[in-house]
């Protein structure tokens, strides 16, 4: 029974170990990975998934430009082809643009040519609809697989996580802003969202979000703490 005992926490320990390698946002185990800034530097990276969508994305670009803050919209290939304006929008406002593949599908278990698929048919379709060639990856639900790594560096992508999250997944205004400024700190790479997952654009209601916004912004305002673009931060500052 013992030895049963053991074997069953040998294998709870190595799953959890798994989980954290595959799942955990500041897991270090696939390199290089961007999750958060110097923690001296006093500044904090604003970053947006699965957009664009509107006017949710419309509505975020609006109080950034009247904030003068950048962001980061990690956009989905799909959501590009449905919204080319929105996302030449996101670039001419000064705003960085990453990928975060086609279908947002989850990476678990899947084959090396099913993920170059996915990001390099993204990246083809931003840079013409945008003219830029994106040098940022977030992999959807922050999921990560065997073959990945390989991919992004042939073809220069730095993978980014976060280190805060506003949960606006399943929260609403008041809980989003709770739970952002209470993890975000300098050097916070602050995760939120401008679509939803492969919802149909007429599902996605991203309008908690936009009514949190500006609440985050002005937390981090009070805190001290300077938004930047993702560009000033890297993955060596923090390996």
């Amino acid at each position: 029974m013992i030895g049963l005992a053991v074997g069953l926490l040998v294998i709870a320990g190595c799953g959890a170990a798994v989980v954290y390698a595959f799942l955990a946002p500041t897991s270090t185990i696939f390199r290089p990975v961007l999750f958060r800034g110097p923690a001296e530097s006093g500044s904090v990276v604003l970053t947006f998934d699965d957009g664009p969508t509107s006017p949710f994305t419309e509505q975020i670009l609006d109080i950034l430009a009247e904030r003068k803050v950048p962001a980061t919209f990690f956009l989905c290939g799909k959501n590009v082809e449905r919204h080319p304006e929105i996302a030449r929008r996101i670039v001419r406002e000064g705003h960085t643009v990453g990928n975060h593949t086609y279908s947002h599908p989850l990476l678990y278990l899947r084959t090396r040519k099913f993920l170059a698929g996915e990001i390099d048919h993204t990246q083809a379709i931003i840079e013409k609809v945008t003219g830029v060639h994106p040098s940022f990856f977030r992999p959807p639900y922050g999921t990560r697989w065997f073959g990945l790594m390989p991919i992004l560096k042939a073809r220069g992508l730095t993978m980014v996580m976060w280190s805060a999250a506003g949960y606006d997944w399943k929260y609403r205004t008041e809980a989003i802003v709770k739970a952002t400024t209470r993890e975000m700190r300098s050097g916070s790479v602050v995760l939120l969202h401008d679509g939803h997952e492969r919802q149909p654009p007429e599902k996605v209601d991203q309008s908690s979000t936009v009514r949190a916004l500006s609440a985050i912004i002005d937390a981090a305002m009070d805190k001290g703490l300077k938004f930047v673009p993702i560009e000033e931060f890297t993955p060596e500052a923090v390996e």
